[in-house]
C-alpha cells in the first residue's frame, strides 16, 4: 500500500504483533460534526458521553445494563441513524473479530461465510495466518480463489489442466509498495508456502457457502481415503512407503526443510515437460499505476480480466479516499462484497422501495452491497485515509455513477425531479468521478 503520508499506521494484520500500532476494534477517535438543525443525516456526536439511542426529539437512554458500549461506539448509526433510514434492511456487515477461529500447528485461519453474513451470496472469505516455512496443504476448490497478501512473503505453486506448472512469490506492503494478489481458477490444484517470518493472507472464494461438501478437496484427504494398494499403483511405490500418509486432514503443514529464500523458488522446482502456464497466477499491484479520482478524493486500482487475465470470475478495486472523502454515489451490476485495510468509513446502502440502512466500518470489517444497492463510502477521518478492496464475482468491474447519469440527462428533466434549478444541474460533472473530495 502507497502511504501519502508518513504518519500512515501500517496496513497489515500485523500490525496486531509487530508493530505496537493498536489492535482492531477499539473505539474510534474520530472527531464527528455535531447534529445541529436541520438534520442532513451527519453522523451522530455524544461528546464524549455513551452513545444513546436518541436523534433529536425521538428516542431515549439505554438503561445501565442495556447494551455493550463498546459495540455501541463503534455503530453509531445502529444506535442513532440518521432520519433518511428507512425500512428493513438486513444487516451487510460482519466483522473478522466475530469469527470463529481455528488454531492449528503452523498458524491460523477465521472465515466469513454465509452463515456469518446472508446477503453475501457470491463471497465467502477468510483470513489465513502461516508461521515461516508453514504452508496451506495441497488442495483444490470447485470454486475460483482469490488472495490479497495482507503481510509478509511466500510462495505459490499450482499446475493447469494442460499439466502446466507455475510457481512465484508474493510479497505483502513492504516499503510503501502495494502488495501482490493471486488467482487460481475453479480446480487448479495449487499450495502457499510462507517464507521469511510468515504470510498472512486476505482470501476470497466465489461461493457465500463456501463450507458446504463438495467445495474444498485436500490432497492427502484424498488418499487416506482410498484404498493404499490403489495408491501405490497409482504413485508407482510400495505400500510400505506410504504408512505415514495423514489420516486427519492437517491443513496447516509446518515444514521440516526450509524452502529455498525468497525469489529462488525456481532453484528447486520441477520443471514440467509441458512447460509453464500461459497467464501468470500472480498479479503485482505495485507494478499498476493508479487512476486518480477526477473528484480529486484519492485514487483507484481496478483488478480484472483486462489486466489480470487468468481472473475470469473475480474483479477487484483497491480504493484509497483522502480524509473526509466520498466515495461517489454508485451502484454495481454484481454484489459488492468490501473489507477495510485502514481507516473509518460510513455507508448507506439503499434497496430501493424507500428503504435504507446506514453502516460504521473499520479495520478488519467486511460488508455486502447486494447487486443494484445505491450506496456510497464516507470517510470519517479528517487527518487519515480510509483505504478498502472492493470485490466482485464477475470477470469485470463494472459500477454507475449518480452523478454522470443526472449530468447526462436533460437537464430540465433532472431540475423538475429534483425541484432544484437548471444551472444547478448543469454544474454536475459528466465524467465519473469515482471519489470526491
Amino acid at each position: 500500500m502507497k502511504r501519502e503520508k508518513s504518519s500512515l499506521k501500517p496496513l497489515t494484520l500485523a500490525q496486531r504483533r509487530a508493530t505496537g500500532a493498536k489492535p482492531r476494534h477499539l473505539r474510534p477517535t474520530v472527531k464527528r460534526d455535531s447534529i445541529t438543525p436541520p438534520d442532513v443525516g451527519q453522523i451522530g456526536d455524544f461528546h464524549g458521553a455513551d452513545p444513546q439511542p436518541q436523534r433529536g426529539g425521538a428516542g431515549g437512554t439505554f438503561g445501565s445494563l442495556d447494551t455493550n458500549l463498546e459495540i455501541d461506539e463503534q455503530n453509531i448509526d445502529n444506535v442513532a441513524p440518521p432520519t433518511t433510514d428507512n425500512g428493513i434492511v438486513p444487516n451487510l456487515k460482519w466483522s473478522f473479530s466475530l469469527s470463529h477461529t481455528r488454531l492449528l500447528k503452523g498458524g491460523w485461519v477465521r472465515e466469513q461465510v454465509i452463515t456469518d453474513l446472508p446477503p453475501s451470496v457470491d463471497i465467502a472469505a477468510a483470513e489465513l495466518s502461516l508461521g515461516p516455512n508453514a504452508y496451506r496443504e495441497l488442495h483444490w476448490h470447485r470454486v475460483a480463489e482469490w488472495g490479497y497478501i495482507l503481510n509478509g512473503t511466500g510462495r505459490v505453486s499450482a499446475i493447469d489442466e494442460n499439466g502446466r506448472s507455475y510457481i512465484s512469490d508474493v510479497r505483502g506492503p513492504e516499503n510503501g509498495a502495494d502488495p501482490d494478489l493471486y488467482y487460481f481458477p475453479p480446480g487448479v490444484p495449487h499450495s502457499i508456502q510462507a517464507l521469511g517470518t510468515g504470510l498472512e493472507i486476505l482470501i476470497i472464494f466465489t461461493d457465500g457457502n463456501f463450507d458446504r461438501s463438495g467445495t474444498t478437496f485436500m490432497l492427502s484427504d484424498w488418499l487416506a481415503h482410498t484404498p493404499l494398494e490403489i495408491v501405490a499403483q497409482n504413485l508407482g511405490l510400495n505400500v510400505s512407503e506410504l504408512g505415514g500418509i495423514p489420516q486427519k486432514d492437517p491443513y496447516i503443514i509446518q515444514a521440516t526443510v526450509p524452502p529455498p529464500p525468497l525469489g529462488q523458488g525456481d532453484s528447486s522446482a520441477p520443471v514440467s515437460p509441458e512447460g509453464t502456464v500461459p497467464n501468470p497466477f500472480v498479479f503485482r499491484i505495485s507494478e499498476q499505476e493508479k487512476t486518480v479520482a477526477k473528484g480529486g478524493g484519492g485514487w483507484v486500482k481496478i483488478q480484472d480480466s483486462t489486466n489480470f487475465k487468468v481472473s475470469k470470475e473475480v474483479a477487484s478495486a483497491l480504493v484509497f479516499i483522502e480524509p473526509n472523502g466520498l466515495r461517489e454515489l454508485h451502484w454495481h451490476t454484481k454484489d459488492e462484497w468490501l473489507y477495510i485495510l485502514h481507516g473509518h468509513g460510513r455507508a448507506t446502502a439503499f434497496s430501493g422501495s424507500s428503504t435504507a440502512r446506514t453502516f460504521d466500518f473499520q479495520v478488519g470489517d467486511t460488508g455486502v452491497f447486494p447487486v443494484s444497492y445505491g450506496h456510497y463510502m464516507k470517510n470519517l477521518s479528517p487527518t487519515e485515509p480510509l483505504i478498502l478492496l472492493e470485490v466482485f464475482k464477475s470477470d469485470k468491474f463494472v459500477d454507475f455513477s449518480a452523478t454522470q447519469w443526472l449530468a447526462l440527462t436533460p437537464p430540465q428533466v433532472v431540475a423538475d425531479l429534483l425541484n432544484i434549478s437548471v444551472a444547478a444541474v448543469q454544474t454536475f460533472k459528466k465524467d465519473k468521478q469515482l471519489i470526491v473530495a
